[in-house]
């Protein structure tokens, strides 16, 4: 596999420094990777990126994490991800100081990644937990790192250890959505998760808000056609300018002897926006045998999207109804009815590496046209 130039140099500028302030402080490396080889099984079909030509770039990634202790509980992380759907581009995922003012206290601030899921965490470590990756109805949002401030309390309640995780932030990286590369901003991005655990059993839930400016190019003629007729608040919803968005997940988790159960749901909120509220969830089952772990998840996800041109009358005008018929076939395409299969087979036979076999079978309700199965293999490790 063959990295390009700028992940190494960036890795030989921090070992450099390192070197240079050696007597300063030690910096640890580490890192993890996946390669991913993914085909769907029939002539035509499509999902998650994948079509009948088998692919090995789409999936994989290589990553490498530095990180050093400042003393006095100050520490800094750094974490860099080179991506083959992003032809290996390097890109700093993590970047960001930690101070522990207490043993149960730690500050974070910089570039780090949002508690969103159970899997958060780890969300590009796929050694980490059962799947290739984490299923892709539940785990959908635009992005999953912010700018910002962080805080982690550790506590204890009852005989659940707990860990409260509060942020602060923004987020303004380029994205690509519904066909457009846009530079979103994402303001006042707050929230906090809160988890439980008491041996074998985790329970978690999180809320998360932001004001959402999303600047789509496509919108931009409706939104200007709706304020020339005088319907103002149709206009303003027809675009994404500093509107709130709400995001919410409940998680739970048993792992007792060689028994495994995960389940989460998500409800992301978009209010005065063209886009459809996202109901999601998903329920795994698994099994270890020896150093395999057999897997199968069920998932279910229905978007849906009030028709907010309700005010304005077919009939009276062809300007009025070439727009309202425009923005109900934006609501309507926001609807959708979805489910997913997957069964898949991991496989530990090194102590850093694992093996894994996945088979996902699609249905939409709405358009059996983008029914699809997929089968993925791939090869992960932490290093």
């Amino acid at each position: 596999m063959k990295i390009k130039s700028s992940l190494l140099a960036v890795s030989s500028c921090l070992l450099l420094n390192t070197v240079s302030n050696v007597a300063m402080a030690d910096v640890n490396f580490n890192g993890f990777a996946s390669i991913v080889g993914g085909v769907t099984t029939a002539s035509g079909e499509q999902l998650y990126g994948y079509n009948d030509n088998i692919d090995f770039k789409k999936g994989s990634l290589f990553a490498l994490q530095a990180s050093s202790d400042l003393e006095n509980g100050l520490g800094v992380t750094a974490q860099i991800i080179a991506r083959g759907a992003n032809d290996w581009d390097p890109k700093f995922e993590w970047a960001y100081l930690s101070y522990d003012a207490t043993d149960n206290l730690r500050f974070l601030v910089g570039r780090q990644r949002a508690p969103f899921y159970m899997y958060s965490d780890f969300l590009d470590v796929s050694y980490a937990y059962p799947w290739i990756t984490p299923p892709n109805g539940v785990y959908n949002l635009l992005f999953d790192s912010f700018d910002g401030i962080g805080i982690l309390y550790s506590g204890q309640l009852g005989e659940f250890d707990t860990t409260t995780h509060f942020i602060y932030g923004k987020n303004d990286s380029a994205v690509s959505a519904l066909g457009e590369t846009i530079t979103p901003d994402f303001k006042d991005f707050t929230g906090l998760s809160f988890s439980a655990n008491r041996e074998w059993l985790t329970l978690r839930a999180a809320y998360f808000q932001a004001n959402m400016t999303m600047p789509f190019q496509f919108l931009q003629p409706l939104q200007n056609g709706w304020a020339q007729t005088g319907f103002t608040d149709i206009s303003n919803d027809v675009v994404m300018n500093g509107d709130k968005g709400t995001f919410i997940e409940l998680g739970m988790q048993i792992d007792y002897n060689d028994y495994i159960l995960n389940a989460e749901y998500t409800n992301l909120t978009l209010d005065h926006t063209p886009f459809g509220d996202q109901k999601s969830y998903y329920v795994m089952v698994g099994k270890r045998i020896d150093n395999f772990l057999v897997h199968i998840t069920y998932g279910k996800d229905d978007d849906s999207k009030n028709d907010f041109t309700a005010s304005a009358p077919f009939g009276v005008a062809p300007t009025l109804d070439f727009l309202k018929a425009s923005t109900q076939q934006i609501i309507a395409s926001q609807k959708s009815d979805e489910k997913y299969l997957i069964v898949g087979l991991r496989w530990d036979f090194h102590d850093s590496a694992a093996l894994k076999f996945e088979y996902t079978s699609f249905s939409d309700n709405l358009n059996n046209t983008n029914d699809a199965n997929l089968f993925r293999v791939a090869l992960v490790t932490v290093f």
